[in-house]
């Protein structure tokens, strides 16, 4: 389901690559939702996603500065296509990282798990397909539970409804004046949840929360 793509080393360069897939995935793919956190496995980074349904997702993860963790262990299967920096996987009863690179692809299949490190910094597309709610717990605990970040948790929730709402208006006709509604007020939830930007300059006393920046 992948194909070759540039390596970006610049934002503008991720938003090509969305460029690039839509015209390989037409009218198919969100590109209005927002970049959220994803504390998983121990992991932290940061994701776009594209497309999400009860059986599959589209989307673009990476962080600046490297992290490491858990895979998880799902009824999903996961194919990432590295576009820039550098990663590092092993599996149990290995004793040799495997080392990926701009243009490796990597497989982390239904029941297997592994170590992750993303060394200084690493940026792929991800598609993955299998059932996908069973998957959710796994993306949200960390959040919930040990970072207490309830904001990541919501917008995760409601991305994620959002997403799957269209794809099913999209593919039952009927269901669509139905699921659209839910669609909109889930965006809704998720933009209003957008916490305020990083200031320009040092302030002088405390900004609010999810007010915006001029």
């Amino acid at each position: 389901m992948f194909y070759e793509v540039p390596r970006p080393a610049q934002a503008q360069d991720v938003r090509h690559l969305a460029q690039e897939l839509a015209k390989h995935y037409p009218k198919i793919l969100d590109f209005k939702q927002p970049w959220i956190y994803s504390i998983a496995g121990g992991a932290m980074i940061q994701m776009k996603l594209y497309y999400a349904s009860t059986s599959e997702y589209i989307m673009i993860w990476g962080t600046p500065i490297g992290s490491e963790g858990h895979s998880g262990r799902h009824f999903t299967g996961f194919w990432d296509t590295v576009i820039d920096g550098e990663t590092w996987y092993y599996g149990e009863g290995e004793f040799e990282k495997k080392i990926y690179k701009p243009g490796s692809r990597i497989y982390v299949g239904p029941g297997q798990a592994r170590a992750m490190n993303f060394t200084n910094g690493v940026w792929a597309v991800e598609y993955a397909r299998g059932f996908i709610p069973l998957s959710m717990p796994f993306g949200v605990v960390s959040e919930i539970f040990i970072c207490l970040d309830f904001v990541a948790a919501i917008q995760t929730f409601t991305l994620y409804t959002d997403l799957t709402c269209q794809a099913w208006g999209n593919k039952c006709f009927l269901l669509k004046p139905f699921l659209l509604p839910i669609s909109f007020f889930a965006h809704l939830i998720t933009k209003a949840l957008i916490p305020t930007p990083e200031v320009k300059k040092m302030p002088k006393k405390n900004i609010g929360w999810f007010k915006k920046q001029s």
